[in-house]
């Protein structure tokens, strides 16, 4: 029986081209839904208060509780 020899460029070429198709396809599913307005950008988060000290979040920097 031959063995069949085949060239590894080609091989690399179909691996690269096996991960890239998937991509580029869903990359153009997500452009034709936002140009179709069926997808839109998020909505920025509201500006928190600068006097807003009763955040449930320590934003110090100083740790917590655990260390004490």
């Amino acid at each position: 029986m031959e063995e069949i020899h085949t060239n590894p460029l080609f091989i690399a070429f179909f691996f690269v081209l096996r991960c890239l198709v998937p991509l580029l396809i869903m990359l153009g599913i997500s452009y034709l839904l936002k140009r179709l307005g069926l997808i839109a950008e998020p909505p920025k988060p509201p500006p928190q208060l600068e006097s807003d000290n009763h955040s449930p979040h320590n934003d110090n920097g100083e740790g917590g509780l655990a260390h004490a």
